[in-house]
């Protein structure tokens, strides 16, 4: 057979560190066109060549696409002759010797289950679900012990932040952080980057060119990580409550658990995908565990009947209805209780995640607070810490009260 060649990019040296380097953890943060999806697929399609299992993630199809364009495109020698076998719609590529490029949208974090890799790459981690990495694409490379990468700009100081901080302050090597902004790129020119930042404000030049993780302004929760100093425990004696966020197809039901006398989370379940029966099934089991005095459970929509199935069980739930006018001082209870530390969390990174994570906004035509989660990413954890908070303080009060001391 005659010798095929591939015409890779050659890497520009910052990326060539990046991929020799031994490090098993590499977080990557860059500038918009700084090579960052170019470095991957390289990173990759190296591994690949190698005989690895490799797995992209990105958070759309555009940016999945791209990765998967550039690395069927420098293998297109091998596909052509049948070495390397390539399935469009799965956006799967198959070496013979055992290599293997994969890749998803992870903008869900649940379409990355079962599957194993050698190497994991998550581009534009920063927009990605915290859970997929600490829920699913971790546990996936413990068996193989396997390699992650990730590659993003900045969002502010959301979980990606952590994750490079994690890499910066680490001293066994097996974590390592890189930073580079657009101008590092020596493939563009310096029009180009001028263009790029033309019609940015101040801010979002230092984010999205300089790379510069900037402080949140509309961060709601602050000293999270100082709060979150506790491991899950087992039931012991104690005074409950318990927070309730439902939800079945495209977020998570999530359970809290805290101590009223301590104002601890002690326990915390959370998951997705399970049908009603299940999901009522799983909380009394929560509840034989913990006996919560009290369990404060969201009303919106798909929330009323299984509320009422809970009661019907002798379960003491009560509803809360999330409207414009609850959520604000739902939430902003929750905030205080954070900066006055009175409340201490479990050291869970999916929980902090959403935390750090959450925005406050303000609305042009009303004036008022708007409390979400970023767009792509869940906010069940917070809603149902918010939630066990505000019922830790109700508990002996009648609903009656409670409505008055939300509405007047």
């Amino acid at each position: 057979m005659p010798t095929i060649t591939l015409q890779l990019p050659d890497p520009y040296p910052l990326q060539q560190d990046i991929m020799t380097h031994p490090a098993k953890r590499k977080v990557i943060c860059a500038g918009r066109r700084a090579g960052k999806t170019t470095l991957a697929a390289l990173i990759a399609v190296e591994r690949f060549l190698d005989g690895d299992r490799c797995l992209l993630t990105s958070t759309t199809q555009d940016q999945a696409d791209a990765f998967w364009d550039k690395a069927k495109t420098w293998l297109s020698p091998l596909i052509q002759v049948g070495l390397v076998s390539k399935n469009e719609s799965r956006r799967l590529l198959h070496f013979p010797g055992g290599g293997r490029i994969r890749v998803k949208t992870g903008s869900n974090p649940d379409v990355l289950r079962g599957d194993n890799a050698d190497l994991v790459v998550f581009d534009e981690c920063a927009l990605l679900d915290p859970a997929a990495w600490f829920a699913v694409a971790a546990p996936m490379l413990a068996d193989r012990d396997g390699d992650a990468v990730f590659i993003s700009t900045p969002q502010r100081r959301n979980w990606f932040y952590h994750l490079y901080q994690r890499a910066v302050d680490d001293t066994d090597d097996r974590w390592q952080a890189w930073h580079f902004t657009t101008h590092a790129n020596p493939h563009l020119s310096r029009a180009a980057v001028r263009e790029l930042g033309a019609d940015m404000t101040a801010a979002t030049y230092r984010q999205e060119i300089l790379a510069e993780f900037l402080e949140g302004d509309g961060q709601v929760f602050r000293k999270v990580r100082e709060a979150a100093v506790l491991e899950a425990r087992e039931p012991y004696e104690g005074v409950f409550v318990m927070g309730l966020d439902w939800a079945q197809v495209n977020d998570y039901t999530c359970v809290m658990v805290l101590d009223v006398g301590k104002r601890e989370l002690v326990a915390m379940e959370r998951f997705k995908g399970v049908d009603w029966a299940l999901q009522r099934g799983r909380l009394m089991a929560l509840y034989d565990r913990w006996q919560p005095h009290l369990i404060i459970a969201e009303k919106n929509s798909i929330g009323s009947p299984n509320i009422e199935a809970l009661q019907r069980e002798g379960l003491p739930v009560r509803s809360f209805t999330t409207t414009a006018r609850s959520k604000p001082p739902l939430i902003e209870s929750l905030v205080l209780a954070f900066e006055r530390s009175d409340i201490k969390i479990l050291n869970d990174e999916i929980l902090i995640g959403e935390l750090e994570a959450y925005e406050r906004s303000v609305s042009t035509y009303t004036g008022h607070s708007r409390y979400a989660a970023p767009s792509g990413l869940h906010d069940d954890t917070v809603m149902a810490l918010a939630l066990a908070w505000y019922g830790l303080h109700q508990r002996s009060t009648t609903l009656d009260t409670v409505e008055n001391i939300f509405y007047g």
